[in-house]
Protein backbone atom coordinates (compact mmCIF):
# COMPACT_ATOMS: atom_id res chain seq x y z
CA UNK A 1 0.00 0.00 0.00
CA UNK A 2 1.43 3.06 -1.11
CA UNK A 3 0.68 5.96 1.23
CA UNK A 4 -1.04 9.04 1.08
CA UNK A 5 1.39 11.04 2.49
CA UNK A 6 4.05 9.72 0.49
CA UNK A 7 4.86 12.92 -1.19
CA UNK A 8 5.06 14.65 1.86
CA UNK A 9 7.83 12.98 2.98
CA UNK A 10 11.58 12.93 2.04
CA UNK A 11 11.94 9.30 2.45
CA UNK A 12 11.19 6.48 0.42
CA UNK A 13 9.79 2.81 0.52
CA UNK A 14 10.09 1.10 2.83
CA UNK A 15 10.79 3.89 5.04
CA UNK A 16 7.59 5.60 4.63
CA UNK A 17 6.00 4.58 8.06
CA UNK A 18 2.94 6.99 8.23
CA UNK A 19 -0.42 6.09 6.11
CA UNK A 20 -3.34 9.02 6.34
CA UNK A 21 -3.85 12.47 7.69
CA UNK A 22 -7.05 12.42 10.33
CA UNK A 23 -6.75 16.12 11.36
CA UNK A 24 -4.77 19.05 11.35
CA UNK A 25 -4.47 22.68 12.31
CA UNK A 26 -1.96 25.43 12.26
CA UNK A 27 0.34 23.30 15.31
CA UNK A 28 -0.89 20.12 15.52
CA UNK A 29 -1.36 16.99 13.35
CA UNK A 30 -3.00 13.47 14.06
CA UNK A 31 -1.95 10.65 11.52
CA UNK A 32 -3.21 7.24 11.12
CA UNK A 33 -0.91 4.55 10.60
CA UNK A 34 -1.14 0.49 10.69
CA UNK A 35 2.48 -1.28 11.79
CA UNK A 36 4.10 -3.65 9.24
CA UNK A 37 6.55 -6.70 9.01
CA UNK A 38 8.35 -5.43 6.53
CA UNK A 39 10.40 -2.03 8.71
CA UNK A 40 14.27 -2.32 6.65
CA UNK A 41 15.37 -1.76 10.89
CA UNK A 42 13.18 -4.56 12.67
CA UNK A 43 13.88 -8.33 12.79
CA UNK A 44 10.62 -10.18 13.89
CA UNK A 45 9.64 -8.12 16.40
CA UNK A 46 9.03 -4.02 16.39
CA UNK A 47 9.66 -2.18 19.65
CA UNK A 48 8.15 0.75 20.44
CA UNK A 49 11.38 2.90 19.99
CA UNK A 50 10.10 2.72 16.17
CA UNK A 51 7.53 5.54 17.83
CA UNK A 52 10.30 8.09 17.45
CA UNK A 53 10.43 7.59 13.78
CA UNK A 54 6.68 7.78 13.87
CA UNK A 55 6.39 10.92 15.51
CA UNK A 56 8.88 12.30 13.44
CA UNK A 57 7.88 11.96 10.20
CA UNK A 58 4.32 12.62 11.61
CA UNK A 59 6.41 16.20 12.19
CA UNK A 60 7.11 16.43 8.88
CA UNK A 61 3.41 15.95 8.02
CA UNK A 62 2.39 18.84 9.82
CA UNK A 63 5.66 21.02 8.54
CA UNK A 64 5.10 20.38 4.65
CA UNK A 65 1.21 21.26 5.64
CA UNK A 66 2.20 24.53 7.86
CA UNK A 67 4.48 25.63 4.51
CA UNK A 68 2.33 24.88 1.84
CA UNK A 69 2.22 27.68 0.32
CA UNK A 70 6.21 28.20 0.17
CA UNK A 71 6.99 24.76 -2.29
CA UNK A 72 5.62 21.75 -4.06
CA UNK A 73 8.88 20.09 -2.79
CA UNK A 74 9.18 18.34 0.20
CA UNK A 75 11.44 19.87 2.43
CA UNK A 76 14.64 17.96 4.72
CA UNK A 77 14.20 17.90 8.06
CA UNK A 78 15.83 16.28 11.00
CA UNK A 79 15.39 14.15 14.52
CA UNK A 80 17.70 15.64 16.94
CA UNK A 81 16.64 13.65 19.72
CA UNK A 82 13.72 13.31 22.67
CA UNK A 83 14.27 14.93 26.08
CA UNK A 84 11.37 12.32 27.21
CA UNK A 85 10.47 8.80 25.83
CA UNK A 86 8.30 6.91 27.74
CA UNK A 87 7.38 3.14 26.19
CA UNK A 88 4.00 1.87 28.07
CA UNK A 89 4.27 -1.16 26.08
CA UNK A 90 7.14 -3.37 24.61
CA UNK A 91 6.50 -3.55 20.76
CA UNK A 92 4.29 -2.53 18.22
CA UNK A 93 1.95 -5.46 16.53
CA UNK A 94 2.33 -6.08 13.20
CA UNK A 95 -1.29 -5.14 11.73
CA UNK A 96 -1.94 -3.05 14.56
CA UNK A 97 -3.39 0.69 13.55
CA UNK A 98 -2.29 3.65 15.35
CA UNK A 99 -2.75 7.14 15.72
CA UNK A 100 0.41 9.44 16.17
CA UNK A 101 -0.53 12.75 17.46
CA UNK A 102 2.35 15.72 17.19
CA UNK A 103 1.69 18.81 18.69
CA UNK A 104 4.47 21.74 18.09
CA UNK A 105 5.75 24.22 20.80
CA UNK A 106 4.41 27.75 19.60
CA UNK A 107 7.32 29.37 21.15
CA UNK A 108 10.08 27.33 18.68
CA UNK A 109 8.00 27.04 15.93
CA UNK A 110 9.73 31.03 13.90
CA UNK A 111 13.36 29.14 14.05
CA UNK A 112 15.26 26.13 12.38
CA UNK A 113 15.22 24.32 15.51
CA UNK A 114 11.63 23.20 16.80
CA UNK A 115 9.86 21.63 19.83
CA UNK A 116 7.34 19.12 19.46
CA UNK A 117 5.25 16.47 21.89
CA UNK A 118 3.50 13.59 20.33
CA UNK A 119 2.00 10.47 21.04
CA UNK A 120 1.19 7.18 19.50
CA UNK A 121 -2.45 5.08 20.75
CA UNK A 122 -3.70 1.71 19.81
CA UNK A 123 -6.97 1.98 17.82
CA UNK A 124 -8.43 1.41 21.43
CA UNK A 125 -7.37 4.85 22.68
CA UNK A 126 -5.05 3.94 25.00
CA UNK A 127 -1.40 5.30 24.83
CA UNK A 128 1.66 3.25 23.45
CA UNK A 129 4.09 5.48 23.75
CA UNK A 130 4.41 9.61 24.19
CA UNK A 131 7.78 11.74 24.02
CA UNK A 132 9.45 15.45 23.11
CA UNK A 133 11.15 15.64 20.36
CA UNK A 134 14.00 18.03 19.31
CA UNK A 135 13.61 18.68 15.35
CA UNK A 136 15.40 20.72 12.62
CA UNK A 137 14.55 22.16 9.23
CA UNK A 138 17.55 23.48 8.13
CA UNK A 139 16.81 26.61 5.80
CA UNK A 140 19.05 25.48 2.96
CA UNK A 141 18.69 21.81 2.10
CA UNK A 142 21.95 21.49 -0.17
CA UNK A 143 23.91 21.85 2.65
CA UNK A 144 23.01 18.72 4.01
CA UNK A 145 22.69 16.57 0.93
CA UNK A 146 26.02 17.28 -0.42
CA UNK A 147 28.87 14.49 -0.77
Amino acid sequence: MISELSQMLPHSHPMILVDKLISSDKGSAVIEATIKNQYPFTSGSIGTWVGLEFMAQAAAVLAKLSNAEDSDRTKLGFLLGSRRFIAHAPEFIPGQKITISIKIDPDSSNGPMVNATGDIKDDGGKVICDASLTLFEPNDDALYLTA
